[in-house]
């Protein structure tokens, strides 16, 4: 494979990852605002996203298979999963922040929208929109990532006999190996890593160092362009739809038709799931869950131990040296984003060296998927929270030091790491499934774990199982997050905040 295909291939999954972000920006502002908004929709929809958000990427294999492969034109239907598979990679964390920013809003707003008349279109454009901008930037600095992180499983879509790779970097990338073409295998490494840095140095990285001062290396003159684009085609969808609203009016009875009828749609495919779920042996595949769980939660609370040492050491790092910042926070872009697949051909010489190789190349893969979630957290939302006035009293009163970083520092940035420790734990395990079981070099490396027993039912076809597996892993990842993390919470909240 040569440098054309190269190019090709990085072109496709590039426009597979915007197309992704767009969808994701969109879906966010809808449903996080509609939450926000709407005291039904937020009842039903939350608990929704719970699940939703908890799910890994194999357990919408399946959805993917049957409601886009098989409804749809197959070139059309592929592309559209591989889409949908990186929504799901995406999307959860700018639905949570456009709600959050939404719900914050002061009432007064909203009594001002209704004195003017606001009509809902009015009320996107001038409201949720502009109060949801700080926090989709924010997080897309992980949400991007994210995407990337999963970008092979989304382009290699498998389940039995059923095997669909898609044009891509990710693809490319692996078949180089599989074939021995190492030269194109470390090409592909190369133009990968270069693509991944140019989207943050010239899109992201500008936008957010725009809103905060951040210390993130950006090249302005090319965002500033894009940016200038970008606002004059949405000032015209703006325009557009506001004219629409006010020449024509919309009957209140059609849209809860609507409602009704995406509700109608909604639930016959949830029954229809419902019931593919009630073939399979649920006994059987409960039992294989419930002794698999304890490997992966072992595994889980070690990353996190891990990740929560490495980014309390970076991140004070970042704020003591805002050149190290640079470096730092660049390094964390480019490895958050390596999809997870390629660091076990791209670590192979470890993972096959020894017993143990296998299971250094699953913590480096495990550590990629959630580390970086809890430093970009602390980077964006941590160092802000450090008083100037209590900076100076350490300057005064020289502390320094660990002292400085157990009495200032930690208990400043303390409600960052814990948010962040939350999105670092959905990470891991999302990160499970590729973390816990490959094939490589014709040798298959099963860790065990619920990421591993996901893998070994796709491998093996079993549709139902993969989806109830999946979902039994999202209601215990849903009940520790509400059991748990909660009342971590309500305690640290008031404790810790950097008063």
């Amino acid at each position: 494979m040569g440098i054309l295909d190269l190019m090709v291939a990085m072109g496709y999954s590039l426009a597979r990852m915007l197309v992704a972000y767009i969808i994701s920006v969109l879906l966010a502002l809808l449903v996080g605002t509609a939450m926000a908004r709407n005291k039904l929709i937020e009842a039903v929809t939350l608990p929704i996203l719970d699940i939703l958000q908890s799910i890994p990427i194999l357990g919408f294999f399946p959805v993917v298979l049957i409601f886009f492969v098989g409804n749809l034109p197959k070139p059309f239907g592929l592309e559209a999963s591989a889409v949908f598979l990186i929504i799901t990679s995406l999307v959860w964390n700018m639905i949570f922040g456009v709600y959050a920013s939404i719900k914050s809003l002061d009432p007064s707003i909203f009594d001002m929208a209704q004195v003017y008349s606001f009509g809902p279109a009015s009320k996107f454009f001038y409201i949720y929109t502009p109060a949801s901008k700080s926090a989709l930037l924010a997080n897309t600095l992980v949400s991007w990532a994210g995407g990337w992180f999963f970008l092979t499983s989304a382009e290699v879509i498998s389940l039995g006999e059923e095997e669909y790779k898609l044009k891509g970097i990710g693809t490319f990338i692996l078949e180089s190996f599989n074939s021995g073409d190492f030269t194109s295998f470390y090409m592909g490494i190369g133009g990968l890593m270069l693509m991944i840095l140019l989207t943050y140095i010239i899109l992201w990285n500008p936008a957010i160092v725009s809103l905060w001062n951040l210390p993130l290396l950006s090249i302005k003159i090319v965002y500033e362009k894009l940016s200038s684009i970008v606002s004059m085609l949405w000032n015209f969808i703006k325009e557009v739809f506001i004219f629409i609203e006010k020449k024509v009016t919309v009957p209140k009875f059609l849209s809860k038709a609507l409602g009704l009828f995406f509700t109608v749609v909604i639930f016959y495919y949830l029954l229809n799931g419902f019931t593919g779920l009630l073939s399979s042996d649920i006994y059987d595949v409960a039992l294989n869950f419930a002794r698999e769980l304890p490997t992966s939660l072992f595994h889980v609370f070690l990353i996190l131990i891990f990740s929560f040492l490495l980014s309390l050491g970076i991140s004070y790092a970042t704020y003591k040296s805002r050149e190290m910042g640079y470096i730092f926070t660049l390094s964390g872009e480019l490895l958050a984003s390596i999809p997870a697949i390629i660091w076990w051909p791209l670590l192979a010489q470890i993972a096959l060296a020894s017993s143990i190789g296998p299971y250094l190349v699953s913590f480096v893969v495990l550590l990629q998927g959630a580390a970086w979630y809890l430093f970009f957290n602390i980077i964006i939302f941590g160092l802000s929270n450090i008083r100037r006035e209590h900076e100076e009293l350490a300057q005064v009163y020289k502390i320094k030091g660990w002292y400085f970083v157990r009495t200032i520092f930690f208990p400043s940035i303390f409600p960052a790491v814990a948010s962040g420790l939350l999105s670092a734990w959905g990470g891991a395990w999302n990160a499970t499934v590729v973390a816990e079981y490959v094939v490589l070099s014709e040798r298959t490396f099963d860790m065990g774990g619920v990421g591993a027993l996901l893998n070994r039912y796709t491998v093996e076809g079993k549709t139902a199982e993969v989806a109830l597996t999946a979902l039994l892993l999202s209601l215990v990842i849903v009940i520790i997050n509400k059991v748990v993390w909660s009342r971590i919470f309500s305690r640290i909240r008031g404790a810790f905040a950097g008063e």
